[in-house]
C-alpha cells in the first residue's frame, strides 16, 4: 500500500510537471532580468491553460516575499540580494504551478463557489476589527493601498484560484488515504523478524542405534496410512 502511495505521489508530481510543460504557452524571461521596472501591472507575463499571470501579480507577491525577509532577518534585505538568491525566479515558477493545479482543479470539475470565496475573505484578519469584518467601503480602501492596486475582482478571483488549488490537494490527499489496519501490516512486514537456528545431521548418525522389526515397520505403517 505505500509502495501505491509513494507511485501515486510521483505520478501527480510529474503529470503537473507536464501540465506546466504542456501549457505554458506565453512567458517573458526578460521580465526577470530587468526586474519588471517597464512593464504595466496589466502586463501578462505568463499565461497557462489559458490563466495569465500578470506583472502586477508578480509584484504583489514579490513585494510580500521581501516583507517577510526583512521582518524575519532584518530591514537590511535588499532587493538586489533577493534577485541573487533566485527568488523571482522561484516566485515566478510558484505562480507558473499554481496555474497548472487550477487548470487540473477545472479539468476534474473542481471549483471554489461565491459563498466560499466569501467566506474565505471574511475568515482573513486582515480584514477583520473585533471578530467581524471590516465592511465593503474599507476592504476595497485596503486592497487599494497594496502596491501595485488591487481590484475587489482581481483579489476576489485570486481568493477563487486558492480555494480551487486547495480543493485539489484535500481530493488528492483523501484519495491516497490509508487505514490503520494498512500501515499495521506494512510496518510488521517491514519489521517484523524471525531467528532460526539450523541443525544439520545425517541418518548415519543414528542409523546404529534404532532398530525396528517387520512388525513395529508394519504397525506405525497402518497407525498412520491415509
Amino acid at each position: 500500500m505505500l509502495d501505491r502511495m509513494r507511485q501515486h505521489r510521483s505520478w501527480l508530481k510529474w503529470s503537473l510537471a507536464l501540465v506546466v510543460l504542456s501549457f505554458v504557452i506565453f512567458y517573458i524571461p526578460e521580465f526577470l532580468r530587468s526586474t519588471g521596472a517597464d512593464a504595466g501591472a496589466g502586463e501578462t507575463i505568463a499565461s497557462v491553460a489559458g490563466h495569465e499571470i500578470t506583472a502586477g501579480e508578480f509584484r504583489r507577491a514579490y513585494q510580500a516575499q521581501l516583507q517577510a525577509y526583512r521582518s524575519s532577518y532584518g530591514g537590511n534585505m535588499s532587493e538586489q540580494l533577493l534577485k541573487q538568491l533566485g527568488v523571482d525566479q522561484q516566485i515566478l515558477q510558484q505562480l507558473v504551478e499554481e496555474r497548472a493545479a487550477l487548470a487540473e482543479a477545472e479539468r476534474l470539475g473542481i471549483r471554489a463557489s461565491d459563498e466560499e470565496v466569501r467566506q474565505r475573505i471574511f475568515a482573513m484578519p486582515a480584514f477583520q476589527e473585533n471578530g467581524a469584518f471590516i465592511g465593503e467601503q474599507r476592504y476595497q480602501q485596503l486592497l487599494r493601498m497594496q502596491r501595485p492596486p488591487l481590484s475587489a475582482s482581481d483579489f476576489e478571483d485570486s481568493v477563487r484560484r486558492s480555494v480551487a488549488v486547495e480543493k485539489l490537494r484535500a481530493t488528492v490527499t483523501e484519495w491516497l488515504s490509508v487505514a490503520d489496519s494498512e500501515l499495521e501490516q506494512e510496518y510488521r512486514r517491514r519489521n517484523d523478524k524471525v531467528k532460526l537456528a539450523v541443525v544439520g545431521f545425517t541418518a548415519d548418525t543414528f542409523r546404529g542405534q534404532v532398530s525396528a522389526s517387520d512388525a513395529d515397520i508394519a504397525s506405525y505403517f497402518d497407525a498412520h496410512k491415509t
